[in-house]
């Protein structure tokens, strides 16, 4: 698989998790948002058949979205995968809303989503911007008013064991069609140490386990995928096992692109590019396409490291062991990039 994130216009907030590089962006002039989306098109044509594209941070922030949205959706050999997330703010912006909508909704995007950190400080906290809460809000409450399929993504961090209440009361308010329960993972970008001070523990967990079935979640499952993601189910793993290398070998099947606001092509996500492909504009097709499709998979942040510069097991664990031992990292391998982060391990990312 292979999707391609295309920056069309920035993002309004800096989440302070964000596994890719969000924030304010210029937005691409028109002509060659909808030259890059007819390049993509006939690339996707020397690519595999499920090569999809998504218009990512935030789209609303393009004062010609509904065009945009139109030539997305009149492609023929890629589809636009719509995430459908949001943070409500670029929409919440305009005075032709409606029209917005109305344009989402005839191209067949119907399904919205917003991500929610805590109560309205704690979110404005976490994400860097004054006001997002009341505005997310807000456009999550006009989306479902205007019929669409309201998505609430619940972002753990340490600020849950006291927002729990006001999280409960929020998700009776807007009632989503759909409540998913994220733990930020830890991935190779500079700036990913800005959020550990607020990162949940598993007290954190033991705090809120009351309020996972009203949340729509699995409590047994929840509290067993933390249990999972804490450093020291980690370091107990790697005290077993006696092969570290085998995290970071192992083959991917998924390919990550990002198309940045200048029409470069580059590998990775953005804020993790490996290889700039070149301008879309200008690229020979068939050659990027080929070069495209000889690329290992690299949607494991794994793929980001060289397996012969990785440290010895035990420096580590004893990296490991210096950090808080119930601190969560939603999954394993996070768990192993935070180390390697305390002990400097380089990346095979690139300064672009």
């Amino acid at each position: 698989m292979i999707n391609i994130d295309f920056l069309a216009a920035g993002c309004n907030t800096r989440c302070r998790h964000c596994y890719v590089n969000g924030g304010p962006a210029p937005f691409i002039p028109l002509e060659d948002v909808l030259l890059c989306i007819e390049k993509l098109d006939t690339l996707a044509k020397f690519l595999p058949d499920d090569t999809t594209f998504t218009l990512d941070h935030e789209p609303m922030n393009h004062p010609e979205i509904d065009k945009i949205l139109q030539a997305a959706s009149r492609t023929q050999h890629i589809r636009n995968y719509h995430h459908g997330m949001t943070t409500g703010i670029g929409l919440m912006r305009r005075k032709d809303k409606d029209d917005v909508i109305k344009a989402y909704f005839d191209c067949g995007y119907d399904v919205f989503g917003i991500t929610i950190h805590g109560s309205a400080p704690h979110h404005d906290e976490i994400v860097r911007q004054k006001g997002a809460y009341d505005v997310t809000v807000a456009s999550a409450e006009y989306l479902k008013a205007k019929g669409a399929d309201i998505e609430v993504s619940l972002m753990l961090n340490r600020f849950f064991a006291e927002n729990a209440a006001s999280i409960s009361a929020l998700l009776r308010q807007l009632e989503p069609n759909y409540i998913g329960f994220v733990m930020p993972i830890f991935t190779p970008h500079v700036h990913m140490m800005d959020f550990e001070p607020y990162r949940a523990s598993m007290d954190t967990v033991s705090a809120i386990r009351e309020y996972l079935a009203e949340w729509k979640q699995d409590e047994a499952a929840t509290v067993k995928s933390a249990e999972q993601s804490a450093i020291a189910d980690a370091v107990k793993w790697l005290q077993e096992d006696a092969d570290l290398s085998s995290l970071f070998d192992c083959e991917q099947d998924e390919l990550y692109l990002t198309l940045h606001p200048d029409c470069r092509l580059y590998v990775g996500n953005s804020g993790a590019e490996t290889q700039c492909l070149g301008d879309l504009r200008h690229i020979d097709l068939e050659a990027t396409a080929s070069i495209i499709n000889s690329l290992p998979g690299n949607r494991d942040y794994g793929a980001f490291y060289n397996p012969e510069v990785l440290p010895a097991k035990n420096e580590l664990i004893t990296a490991l062991e210096k950090l808080p031992q119930n601190l969560l990292y939603g999954d394993f391998e996070s768990v192993v990039y935070r180390g390697l982060a305390e002990l400097r391990i380089p990346t095979k990312i690139l300064t672009i």
